[in-house]
Formats: C-alpha cells, structure tokens, sequence
C-alpha cells in the first residue's frame, strides 16, 4: 500500500511516498480503508525531531494520528457488524496510508450524511473542544479568550463557547484566521499585538509569550486552559502567581483521555457535526502523497483550520442503464494522472444532454461496468502526470475530459484544459467548454458569414446562447427560438426572439441563410424548407432526422484535446449563464432537471460541498 514516511529527522522536505506491506487487523482491532487523514500540528512536532523523551518512533516511520474511511476487516473478539461501516479512528501512529489499523475502542461511528474528510478533520479537535469548553463551566456573558482560535482546534472552541452564550474574543495571526473565527460566532478578532482587556477564562492553543500575555489578562478567579506548544512552549506562567490570583490552571491533562472517555467525546462530536453544531475549517485538502506541503502550510502559520490529506474521491457514478434514480455518489480510489494527463480537484462541473442519453442508453453507447458522467470541469491542478510541464500545481483550470467531470477529483489532457480567467467563478466557467466548442465547429460546419441571418433552434440553452454571441461577433443576425419568459434576456444579447411551435414560419422576421438545431424537436423538415439547402442546416440534437433528410448531424468526435482547448481560449468575451446550480449530492435532480429542459444557459454541478477546497 501508499504510505508517506518519515525518513529522518528534518523539515517537511524529508516526508516521502513509500510502499509498505498491507496492516492485518489483530486481536481487538480493526482494519480501515484509509479516506481522509487528519494533519495535526504534533505530526509537524514529531517529525522534526521534538518529543524524543517521550514518542519512542525513530525514522523511518509513518506519522498520523487521525484517519476516517471504512472498515474492511475486524480481528478476533471485535463484532463482525463493524465491517463495512464508515468510521472516525484514532491510532497511536500510521494513519498517513491507504490503510491502517485501530483498536475498535478507538473507533467511532460516521453518521451517513458527514462527508468522511470532516469526520476525519474533527475526530481529534472535536474531542478535545467538548472537553475543554466543557471544563470552563461558562455561563452566559462569561468573558473569553481565545488564542490561536483561527487554529484546527481554536475554531471549535470559539463556536462551543459562543454556544454557550459568552462574549469571544478571538486572537489569531493574520486577517484570514480572524475573519474565520468571526464566522465561528467570536465577538471581536484581534491580532495577539492588540491584546487587552479583562476575562473569566483563557483557551491557550499557542503558549509561549502569547500564552503568557493571555494570562496577565485573567481577572481573580479566571481559569486558564494551556493546551497548544505550535510556538514551541507551553505559556510561562507563575503557579505561585495564579495562586495568588486565584487563577485555575488546567493542562495538556485536559486533553488527554481514557478509551471510554475518548469514544464518548468522539461520539459526541460526530452527532455534532451531523447536526451542524460543531465544526472546523478545512483551509487545505492534499493527496497523501503531498504531506509536506501539508506540513509545510502548517508551520507556516497562515492555514486557517485544518489541513487533511486525501486517499479516495468522491464520484457520481450509475451501474445500470436508466433513470436519474441509477446515479449514486460513491467513494472510490483517488484517480492517477498517467503521461500527458493532470488529475483536478473538481469545483464545478457542467451538465449536458449527452450525459443523461448516455445514461438511458443512447445508441451506440457502451455499458462496461460502473460508469461516470460529466464531460467539463473548472477546478484546479492538483497532479501532474508524466511529462506534464504547461500546467502547475494549484492552478486554476477549466476545459473538456472524456468523462467523470461529476466528482471531486477528475483526470484530464494537460493539453484539453485552459486557465481558468479571474473574472469567472468557477461555476462561470463549467458552463463554458461543451458549448463553445459545440457553437464554434457548428457555425464553422454551416461557413456562417458576416451579414448573413443564422436561426438558432433552443437558442436559450448553452450552446444556443454561445453560439448566438458569436455568430454576432462575426456580423450576423440571429433569430433564435425560446420560450417567450427567456425572450427580454435574449434581446439583450442582440437575438430577435421567437416562440416555439406551429406557425414559427410565419412569426420569422425575415428569410433564413443557415439553422442550427440544437432543441431536438423535430425541426429538421421546416429547416431545410427554410434555408432550401440541407447543407445549410445543422443539428447537433436529432441524428435519426438528420439522416432521413440529409442534414448535417455534427459531434465533437473528431476534435483532439487541444483542438478545443484552443478554441476556448480564443472564445473571448462569451459567457454562458448559469441557469442553476445543484450539490454534487442531488446529481440526479441535476440530470432530471436537465431532461425537463426550458432553463436559460447551463446547469452546473458544484462539487465544493463534498470535497474541502
């Protein structure tokens, strides 16, 4: 199996990929198919070296704490129920793999509707939140202060506290981690230079001076909880001095946990999640090949968060021919890029006609297995495969793949993707690929030129909008088809608008040059009587009519990677509404709702839900 090792004492740079034997679940313990690992300040700790006295793991060895995914096998005196089961584990090390083992006492469940990489992100700050803000005791308008609170752990808190009803100050590094803390219900957010005032209570997750000007802040009886070193040390503070004060310093003790303890805790803190109670930002999501720029973040100081490395995607797959009922999102191995091909971090994707035939079984269409849908995608780069040297890790992209653009992980052409620009969102951008190349070969197919008047059939969907916008740029007139609620916006874009249906001939403003059907809708006939010209009609929706009348019927089959590639980038100003926009979960009410037709631009599947970006 893939782990990452550390192979010597040092900086992040000495994590390496390795391969190492397959873990066998043993007595008491349970074997976990390995989704998301949690990455922990202490990981960072450990591998350079810090703990010697008390972490008895020397190099090589594999790092990590914290893992969710599912059982595979139990070990003698476990209950056989667990296999199969979604589960949160922690583990005294090993966790940065594509397996690893737990004692079942420190397995918890993964209620259905948590995404594994957040139960993975929580199974150890969740815990250890519960217990600390569960020690404070607070009381509404309770005064507290949190240090590191843009901080894995520092987040939680804030948002246990202000549960509570006490007034949160949070102290972080840097605008992000602040306004992140906001987010999590803290009162004010103040940089650790601006520290001031008076508190009931303390949470120290940095230590060092900052912990020690965090308790020079307590009032007479406060209670101060040190249980972060990411500065290197636990806050100097004077016992003797909080005695006098009346200070109650709680420790590391706080967080360390019996098994029982620990499986309430965790138990506790998936119910949370589930019920949207208790969380924590993921501010980095790497595969686990890529755990030293994890690390590398994490001493950084700017992560807001978390960070977690990812084994498996998530993807809308269907193992039979049907319905939108056949989709189903399932969790399946992190794809490689092979030579010439980039895997991308999926943030959104486009719906088309032709993945829903597909999927009914439209002619010609093979059936192998479990198959994926979605053939355009904007996200970005997240490996680069053999060869591949145009491209660069983290960038943002959008284009074309074969197929699977419905996941949080995709494989792609280096040479089929494109810079995704500044100016369009992700979501902006999925909407684009298929209907600017499709608007663009149909309209070099019919030799459109300037002066000419095009119709457009369905010119309120994605291709019918991009290919109107540039039939316009190149000086033609467009007269498109559209339901009348779709016509104000259609005129805008400089289109005369007409409604479907009998007598369409005669509400025509005048004669037609060349048609592209993009509707489907049995249109091909009046088309050529139109134009007088089968050439000079083109369908991209209605392949039996365009044989029985000697229409062009045209497919982007024949395009390369780099062909449409190419032609999205010389799209320039066109832009392709999006009509409306489903989680990656309700892919199926994607597909319906693009069976049912009459939306105007595209419909797009945002992936950001269901995977950590």
């Amino acid at each position: 199996m893939n782990v990452v090792e550390v192979t010597k004492f040092g900086g992040p740079e000495v994590l390496v990929a390795a391969q190492a034997p397959d873990p066998v679940s043993g007595p008491g313990q349970v074997l976990v198919g390995v989704s998301a690992v949690d990455v922990m300040s202490i990981d960072a700790q450990l591998r350079a070296g810090w703990g010697q006295d008390w972490y008895p793991a020397r190099p090589p060895f594999v790092p990590g704490t914290g893992v969710a995914g599912r059982v595979l096998s139990v070990g003698d005196g476990v209950d056989p129920g667990w296999t199969g089961r979604r589960v949160a584990a922690l583990l005294p090390a090993g966790g940065y793999a594509e397996r690893a083992v737990a004692g079942v006492e420190a397995v918890v469940a993964v209620p259905d509707e948590v995404p594994l990489w957040r139960a993975a992100a929580l199974i150890q700050v969740g815990p250890a939140a519960l217990s600390l803000v569960g020690a404070a005791g607070l009381e509404p308008g309770a005064r507290v202060l949190v240090t590191g609170a843009g901080g894995a752990l520092g987040l939680p808190i804030v948002q246990l506290a202000r549960a509570a009803g006490a007034q949160v100050t949070a102290a972080a590094h840097g605008p992000a981690k602040r306004a992140a803390a906001l987010d999590a219900g803290a009162a004010e957010a103040v940089g650790y230079e601006e520290l001031a005032g008076r508190f009931d209570v303390v949470f120290d997750g940095v230590g060092g001076e900052v912990g020690a000007a965090a308790f020079r802040l307590l009032g007479s009886g406060g209670r101060f909880f040190a249980y972060g070193v990411p500065s290197g040390s636990t806050a100097p503070v004077d016992p003797a001095e909080a005695e006098r004060r009346g200070v109650r310093l709680v420790g590391m003790e706080q967080v360390q946990f019996s098994p029982d303890e620990f499986r309430r805790l965790a138990t506790l803190s998936m119910e949370e999640l589930a019920a949207g109670r208790l969380t924590t930002t993921v501010g980095l999501a790497l595969p686990l090949e890529r755990a030293s720029e994890a690390h590398a973040a994490l001493e950084a100081r700017e992560l807001v968060g978390k960070a977690v490395l990812l084994v498996t995607a998530q993807a809308v797959r269907y193992h039979r021919l049907g319905g939108p009922e056949v989709l189903e999102l399932e969790e399946i191995p992190l794809p490689q890029p092979g030579p010439g091909q980039v895997r991308v971090a999926v943030r959104a994707a486009g719906v088309n006609g032709i993945d829903w035939k597909l999927r009914t079984g439209f002619p010609g269409a093979q059936f192998d297995g479990p198959q994926r849908t979605g053939i355009e995608l904007a996200g970005t780069v997240d490996a680069l495969g053999q060869g591949v040297t145009g491209l660069r890790l983290g960038e943002a992209v959008y284009g074309q793949v074969v197929f699977g653009a419905l996941a949080t992980h995709a494989i792609a052409e280096a040479d089929a993707l494109v810079a995704k620009p500044d100016e369009l969102t992700y979501e902006e951008a999925a909407a684009l690929p298929v209907a600017v190349e499709t608007a663009t070969r149909t309209l070099r197919e019919l030799d459109l030129q300037k002066g000419q008047t095009l119709l457009i059939h369905a010119v309120a969907g994605g291709v019918g909008l991009a290919a109107a916008q540039l039939a316009r740029a190149l000086g033609a007139k467009v007269i498109g088809t559209a339901s009348e609620r779709h016509h104000d916006v259609l005129r805008g874009l400089g289109v005369h608008p007409v409604t479907y249906g009998e007598g369409l001939e005669e509400r025509l403003p005048h004669t037609v040059d060349r048609v592209l059907d993009a509707s489907g809708r049995d249109v091909l006939e009046l088309s050529v009587k139109l134009t007088g010209d089968p050439a000079k009609v083109i369908t991209i929706a209605d392949m039996a009519g365009a044989n029985r009348l000697g229409v062009r019927f045209s497919t982007g089959a024949g395009s390369g990677p780099a062909a449409k590639a190419e032609v999205l980038r010389a799209a320039g100003d066109v832009r392709v509404p999006v009509a409306e926009v489903f989680h990656l979960e309700r892919a199926a009410d994607a597909h319906r709702r693009s069976e049912d037709g009459h939306f105007l631009g595209k419909l797009v599947v945002n992936a950001e839900a269901s995977f950590p970006h």
